[in-house]
């Protein structure tokens, strides 16, 4: 049975989405939940100024082993930043923001690619020299727009400096399920040594879809967001993949997750609670109307047997089924 980590980034993608900026406080109390619920790795931001130095500095009281991540540029200035506040931490990741396309190589920071190895052989350099002890991540932004070819150099060059946990990012959300599969069991086989995990938007609606395709390619860790929020369209939603994997035939039978679905569920209620918003009316599993409808033929059935048309039982995660009926 396989054994799937999910690396939350809530605080730090997810407050990327328009409205969900969140306090050093807010994050705080959103920590503690997501301690308690066993999340394997928690990104909590950048550090870039004093309020997120503060963060990290408040969030070293509250965070026990569990390992805490922080987002980095390839920056001298950020790496010196960022290591000094995860260096309290017993069990931390420095998460190297890595270029993963040569279409953001060539117009987003306009470098050649051995000048992009050259940036990130002084990156790497500069954390080994300052003795980091904590996990060191590269996630590839873009990759899912990068070639084969060029993914293959990097990840080579990443091995060659030591660097084993890679994150394929699919930052615009361009990539589909069958396309996931065909690129992710290539890199599984290849590089069977490699700690890969994925991060998806949700663009066209496929950020879950394509989360799940990734595990059944073999990869053991993910990045999710709560309620999948995110900049844009969001990110692959933590307590769907969570319902997939609890509830889907056949990953309920194969992929294992310590993460249950109502507790994954009472964490995202509490974080919209939290913010002062409530999820689209017509979210799986959290919105008003996941578990509501106004067909009468439903209604009847449902009424005698629930499940003939409630997959998941509502009451079961904590929610209500409710009936109405539509009028001109």
């Amino acid at each position: 049975m396989n054994d799937i980590r999910f690396f939350d980034t809530t605080m730090r993608d997810g407050e990327q989405g328009i409205g969900y900026l969140l306090t050093n406080e807010q994050k705080l109390n959103l920590l503690k939940r997501l301690i308690k619920l066993g999340v394997s790795v928690i990104e909590l931001g950048m550090v870039t100024d004093k309020e997120s130095k503060e963060l990290f500095e408040k969030a070293l009281v509250i965070a026990g082993d569990t390992n805490i991540a922080a987002l980095c540029r390839l920056n001298e200035n950020d790496i010196t930043q960022t290591i000094k506040v995860l260096r309290p931490f017993p069990n931390s990741t420095i998460n190297l923001l890595c270029i993963g396309s040569e279409l953001h190589l060539e117009k987003k920071i306009q470098i050649s690619q051995s000048e992009a190895l050259n940036l990130l052989n002084r990156t790497i350099m500069q954390v080994r020299e300052m003795k980091f002890q904590g996990n060191i991540y590269a996630i590839l932004e873009d990759s899912s727009r990068g070639s084969e070819y060029f993914l293959r150099g990097l990840i080579d060059h990443l091995i060659m400096n030591g660097i084993y946990n890679i994150c394929f990012a699919d930052t615009v959300g361009s990539m589909t399920p069958s396309s996931v599969r065909s690129r992710l069991n290539n890199f599984v086989k290849n590089y069977p040594n490699l700690n890969l995990s994925v991060h998806f938007h949700n663009d066209l609606g496929l950020a879950v879809a394509n989360t799940i395709e990734a595990i059944e390619a073999g990869v053991k860790e993910v990045q999710v967001t709560l309620g999948g929020i995110g900049e844009r369209c969001g990110n692959a939603s933590f307590e769907e993949v969570i319902g997939i994997l609890n509830n889907c035939y056949p990953y309920k039978d194969k992929i294992f997750s310590k993460i249950k679905l109502r507790e994954i569920v009472n964490v995202c209620q509490y974080f919209y609670t939290l913010i002062g918003k409530k999820p689209n009316h017509n979210k799986p599993l959290l919105g008003e109307n996941a578990f509501s409808t106004c067909a009468g033929i439903h209604q009847s059935a449902i009424l005698k047997h629930p499940e003939t048309y409630e997959f998941i039982d509502s009451e079961s995660i904590g929610m209500k089924r409710s009936f109405h009926y539509n009028r001109l």
